[in-house]
């Protein structure tokens, strides 16, 4: 079986191709190589080995004399790749890359990676630099799962969330069977399937590959750093993925993942799943929508084990696809904020306006009690929603009112900032704890590696948002520094299976108890 694998193209450096016409991900043998052996033929340029689709790769275009012969080609190559985007979706499964490829994006990697990247301690940089020279020196011996694998722990060695190998949810580079699931208190369940496996929703998982859930949570943690509800996130990416699992050497790339459940209704069943298609996108994907029955989600049709009906919902699960709303509970006299993504989303009100609104509300309506819930929010623009914080920090105050924090393992990078903002102004935090220390390297950029595609991310400035002093880093890296003197949740909440299929929200339910 021919294991996907995409390739990110890169429009040429001069001419930047809008992301909503030219497709993201394109097999090296296909479209692109084909244009590009068109160019060669009109212009006569040698092959000269790899150093040409380096340079391609790298966003260099070479310098032709005839300016018309030259945007004929750009549209040559646009309308070949318009055309490879139209395949289904097997047409575009990539090969598996050569070892001399592999080898040199291994090698791209040694040499740039800790160039970028800040978070690398001493120590951590030198067992960084070992691992990649293993994995490097040992490509013939290893499957491309294998080789993915190496990498993603490779990047986990700095211990830093941020920096990390692009996978399944900032990008999507792999597979992912027709399931979807979520740690509960009492343990991983099915919380989405397609509609053909639509008896298993609600089915706690008791093995999968023939292994206990909380074991190969630990085999799949290290693959990306972060704290210890970060790793919980992160691992519905990676218990759900054929190539990370094969990658782990916990299943043949052949082998049908076998997955036993304990049935919502009673009784226990065993499955066999194969993958869904190869569904390659340069967009986000989190792990959260899944427990909101009216979010799409991404790659299929999706099907919840909870009702589509948003009155028969919890609060928090009613409006997934809108980043900034807010609900006034007359009976308890309580203003309900939430704010899942940090920044002004395509086609919704701006951050400003809502905030606005928000603010207007606890002048006109008597509130004791304002419920901020950023337990999905995993980050995004702070600068957006920085003000709003500190006014509204400020506006509870003057109205006597008590504020709270609903916190989550995915509330993550700007999420985490916007969370220490609310602390600072006298919040209390409910729920379990955020998704990364208070201390943490962020910003930085995408580096895509030139044969595989695969796309790391580096972090280059610090946040310190701890008291604790920092000598060890330039002040010219630092962020933003504040002194936030704790962000564990005062009242500690975990979501149950049974409060989530009961349709509860025991935070909620938590801050508005008398």
């Amino acid at each position: 079986m021919t294991t996907p694998w995409p390739v990110r193209l890169h429009a040429p450096a001069r001419r930047p191709a809008p992301e909503s016409t030219l497709v993201s991900f394109l097999s090296p043998g296909a479209g692109w190589l084909l244009a590009a052996a068109l160019e060669r033929k009109l212009i006569k340029q040698p092959w000269g080995g790899n150093e040409w689709l380096k340079s391609r790769y790298s966003g260099h275009v070479l310098s032709l004399s005839c300016p018309c012969l030259s945007r004929m080609l750009y549209l040559l190559r646009f309308l070949l790749l318009s055309c490879w985007s139209l395949l289904p979706l097997a047409g575009r499964a990539q090969p598996t890359l050569t070892p001399a490829q592999w080898r040199q994006d291994l090698q791209a990697t040694l040499d740039s990676l800790l160039q970028k990247d800040r978070s690398f301690r001493p120590a951590e940089a030198a067992a960084f630099r070992s691992r990649i020279t293993a994995l490097r020196d040992s490509v013939a011996l290893k499957t491309t799962p294998e080789l993915i694998v190496g990498l993603a722990r490779a990047m986990a060695l700095s211990g830093n969330a941020h920096t990390r190998l692009y996978l399944v949810r900032n990008r999507t580079a792999l597979r992912r069977y027709p399931i979807r699931v979520w740690w509960f208190a009492e343990g991983l369940y099915i919380v989405k399937t397609t509609p053909a496996y639509a008896e298993l929703l609600g089915a706690k998982v008791e093995q999968l590959a023939g292994h206990d859930p909380e074991k190969l949570h630990q085999w799949v943690t290290p693959l990306f750093a972060g704290s210890p509800t970060w790793a919980r996130y992160m691992s519905t990416y990676s218990l759900t993925s054929p190539e990370i699992l094969q990658g782990l050497r916990l299943l043949g790339q052949q082998d049908p993942l076998r997955v036993r459940v304990r049935m919502r209704g009673g009784g226990v069943r065993t499955v066999q799943l194969s993958p869904l298609p190869f569904a390659p996108t340069n967009q986000p994907t989190e792990a959260w929508w899944d427990l909101a029955p009216t979010h799409p989600g991404r790659g299929a049709r999706w099907q919840s084990v909870l009702p589509a009906d948003t009155t028969k919902l919890p609060l928090y699960l009613r409006r997934p696809q809108q980043g900034f709303w807010q609900q006034y509970l007359p009976t308890e006299q309580t203003l309900y904020v939430h704010y899942n993504r940090a920044g002004n989303l395509p086609g919704q009100p701006p951050v400003d306006s809502v905030g606005r609104q928000i603010l207007r509300q606890l002048r006109t309506r008597p509130v004791r009690k304002v419920v901020v819930d950023l337990r999905f929010n995993t980050g995004g623009n702070l600068e957006v929603g920085q003000a709003f914080f500190e006014a509204l920090g400020k506006a509870t105050q003057q109205c006597g009112a008590q504020l709270y924090g609903l916190v989550g393992r995915a509330t993550f990078s700007a999420g985490l900032y916007h969370l220490a903002q609310l602390r600072l102004a006298g919040a209390t935090l409910v729920g379990e704890p955020a998704g990364d220390s208070l201390d943490y390297w962020a910003e930085g950029g995408n580096w895509v590696l030139p044969h595989s595609g695969l796309m790391l991310h580096y972090a280059d400035r610090f946040h310190s948002y701890s008291a604790a002093p920092h000598p060890e880093v330039p002040p010219a890296q630092v962020w933003l520094d504040l002194a936030v003197p704790d962000l564990t949740p005062t009242v500690p909440v975990l979501l149950r299976a049974q409060d989530y299929l009961a349709g509860r929200d025991p935070l909620l339910e938590r801050v508005l108890a008398p």
